[in-house]
């Protein structure tokens, strides 16, 4: 029986990443290339980025 491959899911608490790397780096994280490493690194499947939704910043929502 072959072995199944195990399904990972990223749960991201986008302020709180936002203001650390901001914070703590000094660096604007570049969020494909963040996603691109989940999935190389961790075999994340599914990302889900969570936010305060703002109607001021809809672009934003609609972009990430």
């Amino acid at each position: 029986m072959p072995k199944r491959q195990k399904t990972n899911y990223a749960f991201i608490d986008g302020q709180n990443l936002d203001l650390a790397v901001r914070s703590l780096l000094g660096w604007k994280l570049d969020w494909r290339r963040f996603r691109v490493y989940l999935q190389e690194k961790y075999n994340v499947e599914k990302a889900y980025y969570f936010i305060g939704y703002i109607e001021d910043n809809s672009v934003l929502c609609a972009s990430l």
